[in-house]
């Protein structure tokens, strides 16, 4: 579906937010590289979702309670809402912009230890802030695999990424 998504490129959204470059997909849903005006940032990013008559309604409710969300570790999700393209209704959020994610590394590389540590405390940090909103949703089934790790938040879905080889940390084991 890549190549459905790119030819977006440069498309407007609701007259506001342009769809200056294609970031990547998955099998859901696309992101684009786009401005925030209302805050002059040049740079933010944009995620498509198809929508889906019966939830869309709860999905645009989630992103919007989540614009209200303010913490030093989370991407800001700045504005959602609904909007049509080639014929198809779609809702979009608007989010901080990351240069790097993990989803780009990890493909590539584990992250070293010192990287693991350096993320350890800001990772905690936003889990507890999460968790102090009730947030948090821990699956009744747990993945069979422990070193994936699956985070399922009822405002942002974060998607399952595998750390391998894990880090060793001192008292713990694999």
């Amino acid at each position: 579906m890549t190549e459905v998504w790119t030819k977006w490129e440069g498309q407007v959204i609701n007259g506001v937010f342009p769809l200056r470059r294609f970031l990547s997909s998955s099998d859901h849903s696309a992101v684009f590289l786009t401005e925030y005006k209302a805050q002059n940032l040049p740079n933010a990013t944009l995620k498509l979702v198809p929508a889906i008559p019966a939830l869309a309604q709860a999905q645009l409710s989630h992103w919007t309670t989540a614009t209200t969300l303010a913490h030093p570790h989370l991407i800001r999700l700045f504005e959602a809402g609904r909007c049509q393209l080639g014929g198809r209704q779609f809702l979009f959020v608007v989010m901080e912009y990351a240069e790097q994610t993990l989803s780009q590394i990890l493909p590539r590389r584990a992250l070293t230890p010192d990287e693991v540590r350096e993320m350890l405390l800001p990772t905690l940090s936003a889990l507890a802030f999460l968790h102090s909103k009730n947030l948090v949703v821990i699956p009744s089934d747990p993945p069979a695999n422990p070193r994936q790790i699956s985070l399922s938040v009822p405002y942002m879905i974060l998607q399952k990424t595998t750390i391998f080889p894990p880090p060793a940390i001192s008292g713990v084991s694999a």
